[in-house]
């Protein structure tokens, strides 16, 4: 066989494509299913407990049953198929970064209780990150992808460093970063200063509408310090900037 005929019949190579991420978008409205799935499930589970509340042990049975729901509704799914009812109507599906399969039910798990416990926050640095990756994705070595089977829907590919872009060293990038966090606490003492809530929060007797402003007050410390930290980690923070070589 010549070396003409070799060329003709090896096959082309096809170069891969990217990886297709979800957007915030996408990911919140799988989110908001997913949070309606709940909550009609608890509400279901609740008047079912509710009818049989004359049968001994029924109460406990369902409170224990509305516990395994919120607990497990995320992780039991995602790590089973790699999707729950929010992803799949949103054509999204769960990795694993290492595997790139589905995670397991223990990692599926510690992903869904740090949502959980952050909420909405642990999304912001999503616009940030270089595998547009929340807060609990990065603590548990997941992404959020396009199914590959979705077309014709907004995704997102892996940012890139541009070639001729100089971070400033470490040292400097991290004590810029202890600074701009050290403002936000400040900032944070003021505001809850300012809201008269310090003097009840000591005594422990706020109000519901103090409490639900404490709360939105925290949320706010917790997004803007996660976006400190990776903001000032890329070099986007005033004070240790990235920068062009030339």
């Amino acid at each position: 066989m010549t070396e003409r005929d070799t060329a003709v019949s090896a096959p082309a190579i096809t170069p891969p494509s990217p990886v297709r991420y979800a957007t915030l978008t996408s990911r919140f409205r799988a989110l908001v299913i997913d949070v309606a799935c709940i909550w009609a499930l608890l509400i279901v589970l609740f008047f079912i407990g509710d009818a049989a509340r004359g049968i001994p042990g029924a109460p406990h049975l369902t409170w224990l049953v509305m516990v395994a729901v919120f607990l497990l509704y995320d992780p039991v799914q995602v790590s089973r198929r790699g999707a729950t009812i929010g992803h799949l109507a949103a054509k999204l599906r769960v990795v694993d970064a290492r595997t790139g399969g589905w995670p397991s039910f223990a990692r599926s798990f510690a992903r869904s209780l740090v949502k959980s416990i952050l909420g909405v926050v642990s999304f912001f640095p999503m616009e940030l990150s270089r595998r547009h990756q929340a807060v609990h994705d990065v603590l548990t070595r997941t992404t959020v992808q396009v199914a590959e089977s979705a077309e014709h829907v907004d995704f997102r590919v892996e940012r890139v460093d541009e070639p001729d872009v100089v971070l400033p060293s470490r040292f400097r990038r991290v004590a810029v970063i202890v600074l701009y966090l050290i403002v936000v606490y400040l900032a944070l003492g003021v505001s809850v200063a300012l809201a008269g809530a310090t003097t009840c929060a000591r005594a422990g007797a706020c109000g519901t509408g103090t409490r639900v402003l404490l709360q939105i007050i925290g949320l706010g410390w917790l997004a803007l310090s996660a976006t400190v930290i990776i903001a000032g980690w890329k070099g986007f923070l005033p004070g240790a900037r990235r920068a062009r070589s030339l």
